[in-house]
């Protein structure tokens, strides 16, 4: 579940783009399968747009990143982890309303005006 706003994770390019970037990650890990997944989805595309240049999105399909999943610990789908200087600082497991996922990503925004943005075509 990847569009021009979130970047679609492998596990080739998961630690290199998390780890070099100037805003914090939220990571939603999802499977094809997984009704809550795809209704999360359109609220990420959503939060993606509202917080361009803060903080970037990124997705990682369970079922094709054995290493990352791993790596993360992911037993269950939707998972969403919130990431800065490649360190886990929250994680949200199941479905969640979008205003609690504005009120979390609100902690963590860098303003643009400070002149800290990220591009999501960089991964």
């Amino acid at each position: 579940m990847a569009s021009d706003k979130i970047i679609r994770f492998s596990d080739e390019n998961f630690n290199p783009f998390v780890l070099k970037s100037r805003v914090p990650v939220l990571v939603d890990f999802w499977a094809p399968s997984c009704g809550p997944c795809r209704t999360l989805a359109p609220m990420l595309e959503r939060l993606a747009g509202e917080y361009d240049g803060q903080i970037a999105f990124g997705s990682v399909n369970v079922e094709e990143c054995p290493r990352t999943v791993k790596e993360f610990r992911i037993s269950s789908v939707p998972t969403l982890t919130l990431l800065v200087d490649g360190i886990t600082e929250q994680r949200l497991i199941g479905l969640r309303p979008i205003e609690e996922l504005r009120s979390l990503l609100g902690n963590y925004a860098r303003r643009k005006d400070r002149g800290e943005s990220v591009s999501n075509q960089d991964a």
